[in-house]
């Protein structure tokens, strides 16, 4: 990549590259899952609790911005970009009929983790991303398809795939830190290869 694609890319994608924003969520989703009673108990120290982790999520997010804003400097917001991909397009419409049709006449309602991970693999249908970025969002696809599967035909908790995506978008967000890092440090001419 050139650095005028570089830099062009990196005004357009800035935030979405800001991956460790979004981390402390992941991380917080996976805990509470984790948790012994997925139904609600009703005491108001689990309330209270609660509410204290979604405060401290928004702060550590707060911090990862400033982070970002201080180490890279700060752009116009341009917030995430919708893929121009007419493919991408396609998948959505058809996998939008196919729900209605699912939760309509076969009243089955698995298709959630599906519809999740159509939204965030977006990134592989943009032909601005690198081939690294499209590479890693195809495989974590890949993976949290897989085990949606793997865990609908046997049987098993659905809160193992909320976990799963969660780790896997934790993952991304690391990935996506690591590649702003590298386009935003571009090698020295000067530097021993």
């Amino acid at each position: 990549m050139d650095d005028q694609s570089r830099l062009t890319y990196l005004a357009r994608h800035y935030y979405e590259l800001q991956g460790i924003r979004t981390a402390p969520w992941w991380l917080a989703i996976v805990a509470m899952l984790a948790g012994s009673k997925p139904a609600y108990s009703g005491t108001w120290i689990k309330d209270l609790l609660g509410t204290l982790v979604m405060f401290l999520m928004l702060f550590f997010s707060w911090l990862a911005g400033r982070y970002y804003r201080r180490r890279f400097g700060w752009l116009n917001p341009s917030w995430i970009t919708l893929p121009k991909s007419l493919f991408y397009w396609s998948i959505v419409l058809c996998f939008f009929i196919w729900n209605i049709y699912a939760l309509s006449f076969l009243h089955f309602f698995g298709n959630m983790p599906y519809w999740i991970t159509i939204l965030w693999i977006s990134p592989l249908f943009n032909k601005e991303n690198p081939p690294i970025r499209r590479i890693y969002f195809a495989m974590a696809g890949a993976v949290v398809i897989f085990f949606a599967l793997f865990l609908q035909l046997n049987h098993w908790d659905g809160r193992i795939i909320d976990v799963i995506q969660c780790l896997v978008l934790l993952a991304l967000g690391i990935a996506d830190h690591l590649l702003l890092m590298s386009l935003c440090t571009p090698p020295r001419e000067d530097a021993d290869a």
